[in-house]
């Protein structure tokens, strides 16, 4: 047996390499070094402390806007839900309580706007009116109900409804609100204005002995829409009550900040005055200025001008706003500097040492190669693989023993006899002693599937690995071999996974066809039935009947535009098309000119829009969709919608942009998924909720993306990046043949 010669020689520094190369003899320049290299650490100590204390300023101005910014919004939602309630009332004759409790329940407070008490009505009641009035509500089922606080007033300003009616709000239900002051001076000012008002700070009927609690009401005034409101007098004469909102001011501000102030204290004030008088909230429960802390590192306050009341905030950093990570940057970066001067220094007092260096360094490197050596045997000795390594003649002179479990032999079975006694045939194809001697390079050779035996004389197929390199004119050869017998049993798995994948989109895309064209026939055929129904009859039918009729049709054209909608999702990213190359602006304007719009709604094209070598039809019908739902979804009929587009390296980024009302965030998501529409069920609109869907599958299947920005009261923008190149349909399809692969891969 031969044994392997050494892969490298430790080769230690001659005499000349470690001979005296002088010293350093100049100590003043030295220490002119550490002199500059002290003053420059100080300033950089200077400038890494102004950064921190500007960047905790920064911080604290950003955490204080955006606390003012959330509560700003947050009435502003408010306000929106008390007008939706006048709204109801403006639509409709009379709104029963079981109709307002719906409503309220539809409008799920608690989960889209925490911290609200509840949404009631207050109805205004005259002295004539009192006794009928509370015999009116007794027979609604309240046989104790009584006009609270009792007394004989001119006018009542009732709490009539009060959504959720839990244990807290019945305590207020039936309580005149226009006999406190407080709530009177709101009520008068949203009576004059027209306008949402808040109340000044009171304490809310709901309150009980326990977790009481500062709050404020806003009311919001419902007219009789018959009467003149030009003047106060026929304000006051036209108004009937008030949709309101009453709120307690902790579970209002924890509903909106949540975990927004876990780092500040933040106080609302009721006015200018800042003051424990006027105090509505605070985070701490402490008024600032009151305890024996030390002044806080950053403060601010704001005011906040709010449906006629004038709110005070006022902000105050936590201790240790700065944490100590931060605080310890500046001291760390001295540190540092220090630390980096003094090894300067000794450094450039060192180089009169490199003799004794030099000979340290050989001895050093001595040490890493017994190192590497002892590591490259771990290495193999750990794998679990089996790894050989082969001599000139083609001889075994190692074999981990992740080779003796994989074949059964021992090492010393295997040192000195043949490689070939591992293989059914030889992989190595070459004589590894036609390597050019005393190269000392590896030379790797491509990996290679063989025919492996173990002792038994079981076969299993293996993936091969090989380097060659020599050695002090001596050929050496390393083998590593895996057994792939269980991944190809894995591999025709996939590719049955795969086909079996193929026939169920098949079969999808069958029953598709089918229902999109066998139940369109039927569907024609009642609406012809029920259309000869109405000829035939004329007006011997009865009005209900016709209207029954006519909405029996209007469902069969919906069902029918829904199953439409179904064979254009189903085959949305499969339209057969060539790439051909596209003036994209030429075809935004055929497109416009196309579109059923009223003729005051403006399409406008921002800048130039590119031409490129693409899909026309799918690009068409996306671009088409997103310019139809602008227009479609608009509330005016004046509204403007824009396209622009701007190019990268790998996409085409087309922005459809419209002036309308926008879309709330929370349904961001949800306007993409199929069948999934923002309109009410019976609003009158008739889209099936497909449209961007078909949009989102079609550019997803190309590469592309789709995604939209928007708000409430802020128009649209929806923005799609179509991929600048794509393949042809065989390309296409190996690329989604590849990733069904990697989906169902272990």
């Amino acid at each position: 047996m031969t044994s392997p010669a050494p892969l490298i020689d430790t080769i230690g520094p001659s005499e000349q390499d470690v001979a005296d190369g002088g010293s350093f003899h100049s100590s003043g320049v030295a220490w002119a070094i550490l002199g500059v290299s002290l003053i420059v650490t100080a300033i950089a100590w200077y400038l890494s402390h102004s950064y921190i204390e500007d960047r905790a300023t920064d911080r604290f101005r950003f955490r204080t806007a955006e606390v003012r910014d959330a509560v700003a919004q947050r009435m502003l939602e408010y306000e929106q839900v008390l007008r939706s309630g006048v709204g109801l009332f403006a639509s409709s004759d009379h709104v029963s309580r079981e109709e307002w409790r719906k409503f309220i329940d539809n409008s799920e407070l608690q989960e889209y706007y925490p911290g609200i008490q509840g949404i009631g009505i207050s109805e205004f009641v005259s002295r004539e009116e009192k006794e009928a009035y509370e015999q009116a509500v007794r027979e609604e089922g309240f046989p104790d109900f009584a006009i609270q606080p009792e007394g004989d007033r001119k006018r009542y300003g009732v709490v009539h409804y009060l959504e959720p009616f839990d244990w807290r709000n019945q305590r207020a239900f039936g309580y005149d609100m226009y006999s406190e002051p407080t709530r009177r001076s709101a009520m008068d000012q949203a009576i004059a204005s027209g306008r949402p008002t808040i109340s000044g700070m009171v304490t809310l009927v709901q309150e009980t002995e326990t977790d009481v609690q500062r709050g404020f009401l806003v009311y919001l005034p419902i007219f009789d829409r018959s009467l003149p409101r030009d003047t106060l007098e026929q304000k006051r004469a036209a108004v009937q009550g008030f949709v309101y909102a009453p709120f307690r001011a902790n579970d209002l501000m924890q509903g909106i900040l949540q975990s927004e102030t876990s780092d500040i204290d933040f106080e609302i004030f009721d006015g200018e005055t800042l003051t424990a008088t006027h105090l509505l909230y605070d985070s701490n429960g402490t008024l600032h200025g009151t305890s024996d802390n030390a002044a806080p590192q950053f403060s601010e306050t704001f005011q906040l001008n709010l449906h006629g009341r004038t709110w005070t905030l006022y902000f105050e950093s936590k201790p240790g706003f700065i944490g100590p990570t931060e605080s310890a940057t500046s001291f760390l970066v001295a540190c540092v500097g220090l630390l980096v001067d003094v090894l300067l220094f000794l450094v450039i007092g060192s180089i009169g040492r490199r003799h004794r260096h030099a000979a340290m360094l050989a001895e050093s490197m001595t040490q890493a190669f017994r190192r590497q050596q002892k590591q490259f045997k771990a290495v193999c000795d750990s794998a679990h693989d089996p790894i050989v390594l082969i001599d000139a003649r083609g001889d075994l002179i190692y074999a981990n023993p992740a080779t003796e479990k994989t074949f059964g032999f021992t090492a010393e079975e295997l040192l000195g006899r043949s490689y070939r006694l591992l293989f059914q045939s030889a992989p190595i194809n070459r004589d590894v002693r036609s390597l050019p001697p005393g190269s000392g390079v590896f030379q790797s050779v491509a990996n290679t599937e063989q025919i492996c035996l173990r002792r038994d004389g079981d076969a299993f197929q293996a993936e091969v690995s090989m380097s060659h390199w020599s050695e002090e004119g001596q050929p050496f050869s390393a083998l590593v071999l895996r057994d792939v017998s269980d991944r190809k049993e894995k591999e025709a798995l996939i590719r049955q996974t795969v086909t079996e994948l193929e026939r169920s989109n098949r079969d999808l895309d069958d029953f598709a066809n089918i229902a999109s064209h066998d139940l369109r026939s039927p569907l024609r055929g009642i609406a012809h039935l029920a259309e000869w129904t109405i000829e035939d009859a004329g007006d011997r039918l009865p009005s209900t009947c016709t209207e029954h009729l006519q909405k029996m049709q209007d469902r069969i054209e919906l069902m029918d535009g829904l199953l439409r909608d179904l064979l254009a999702y189903s085959r949305a990213g499969k339209i057969d098309d060539r790439l051909v190359t596209v003036d994209t602006n030429e075809l935004v304007q055929q497109l416009a000119s196309l579109l059923d719009r009223p003729a005051e709604f403006g399409v406008h094209i921002e800048g130039d829009l590119p031409s490129f070598e693409t899909l026309r039809t799918p690009l068409e019908t996306c671009l088409r969709n997103l310019m139809a739902n602008a227009i479609k979804h608009h509330d005016r009929s004046d509204g403007t919608v824009t396209i622009s587009a701007t190019v990268d390296s790998h996409f085409v980024h087309f922005v459809v942009a419209d002036d309308g009302p926008g879309i709330a965030h929370a349904y961001h998501d949800r306007i993409f998924k199929i069948f999934h529409t923002l309109a009410a069920k019976d609003s009158g609109d008739s889209g099936s909720g497909v449209g961007l869907a078909i949009i989102k599958k079609t550019v997803e299947s190309y590469g592309g993306s789709i995604g939209v920005e928007s708000d409430i009261g802020q128009g649209a923008r929806f923005i799609l990046h179509w991929p600048r190149k794509i393949a042809d349909r065989s390309g296409v399809e190996k690329i989604e043949s590849n990733r069904s692969l990697r989906a169902v891969s272990p």
